[in-house]
């Protein structure tokens, strides 16, 4: 329903004073510099954030040693790891699931963490791109481990690379051949059906999803990629079709949805969902459809939250959750109501964690 008028305005400013009583939450969980298990990271990035089955907050990022610099330029980089036990109000200290390793085989770096949770197996699963710059120099592979404890303890890690590779791309080339493939960071889905779901992008030519039917014991390649897209999230709408919603050029997001479990797509550019080419998410909440990302076109700035009651084809203008520089951010549902978002501060210096009451979401 829309609103005109002097109660357009007061729904308005109720919904920014009840957001307001939370802004003043925001807690920074990883600050550049700091140390995690005794080893100091130049720079923080690419939050992933996760609700376990029982309750508590999970939250994960890049612990990049010595700068700022992506996967693909083969520096140390390690996947550090929080949580927290009481909606996010305290956080444990930070851990290691993944470490930076020099050995025989060659010289990995693992990045861009992302968390998909089995509600019904009672598991997380965390996913990440390796690079391994010696036996197969410049190849992204890609890593799950997974948790049955609330993310307290992980599996060891698990190569899934060949698992889920499609053969419209060219997977196990270099980077520098067009093998610039990886998993977004961010959070998948499960289905209603159960079905696990995530997406994988082939940077300058499009995305594609891929999941499990078996709670994690096998992963797979799901239908076709679809074409024009770079890092993306999957959501399930209301009749069961899939939306990925993707980074895309122009300022604005790339839509692609399918009713056919990816064997075929229709696609559309949205123009109104300003977005300066950077990573975001999106998650259903009930009949709604939630999104966060930077409200411009042209800047990491002005991160909000907004949200759909028909599926993505409208939004609405949404709550500003920082109004300064910010960049990639994940969401989640909290245990007692309300919804928690990880994201990347001003000048990528911090990962932030703040909370929004469902009352200042329209």
């Amino acid at each position: 329903m829309k609103f005109t008028g002097i109660l357009a305005a007061a729904l308005a400013a109720a919904s920014l004073e009840s957001f307001a009583s939370c802004a003043d939450c925001k807690q920074v969980l990883f600050k550049n510099g700091d140390a995690v298990e005794g080893v100091s990271s130049a720079v923080y990035r690419i939050p992933a954030l996760c609700t376990a089955p029982n309750g508590d907050l999970v939250v994960a990022c890049d612990a990049r040693r010595e700068g700022g610099g992506d996967l693909n330029h083969a520096k140390p980089i390690d996947i550090a790891i929080r949580r927290s036990t009481d909606g996010g109000k305290t956080w444990t200290a930070p851990v290691f699931s993944w470490k930076w390793q020099w050995d025989d085989e060659g010289h990995w770096a693992g990045s861009d963490p992302s968390f998909v949770v089995d509600a019904q197996k009672k598991k997380i699963f965390l996913f990440y791109n390796v690079w391994e710059s010696k036996k197969r120099h410049g190849v992204f592979q890609f890593y799950v481990q997974e948790s049955s404890d609330n993310g307290k303890t992980w599996s060891k890690p698990r190569d899934i690379s060949a698992d889920i590779a499609f053969p419209e791309w060219p997977f196990g080339k270099k980077d520098s051949e067009g093998g610039f493939i990886f998993i977004t960071s961010g959070s998948g889905i499960q289905t209603k059906d159960g079905t696990l779901l995530h997406t994988i992008v082939h940077v300058g030519d499009g995305n594609a999803l891929f999941g499990s039917s078996d709670h994690g014991k096998t992963w797979k390649a799901v239908g076709k990629p679809v074409k024009n897209g770079d890092e993306c999230k999957v959501v399930e709408l209301s009749d069961g079709s899939w939306m990925i919603n993707s980074r895309w050029r122009g300022g604005g997001r790339q839509i692609h949805v399918t009713k056919d479990r990816g064997a075929t797509w229709k696609s559309r550019y949205d123009a109104l969902l300003e977005d300066p080419q950077c990573n975001a998410q999106i998650m259903r909440v009930g009949d709604k459809l939630l999104f966060s990302n930077c409200k411009s076109p042209n800047r990491r700035a002005l991160l909000h939250l907004r949200t759909s009651a028909d599926d993505g084809k409208t939004w609405d203008s949404g709550v500003c959750i920082e109004p300064n520089g910010a960049a990639y951010s994940d969401l989640c549902v909290l245990p007692k109501g309300g919804i928690g978002i990880a994201y990347e501060g001003a000048g990528y210096a911090t990962i932030n964690f703040t909370t929004v009451p469902m009352s200042a979401l329209h």
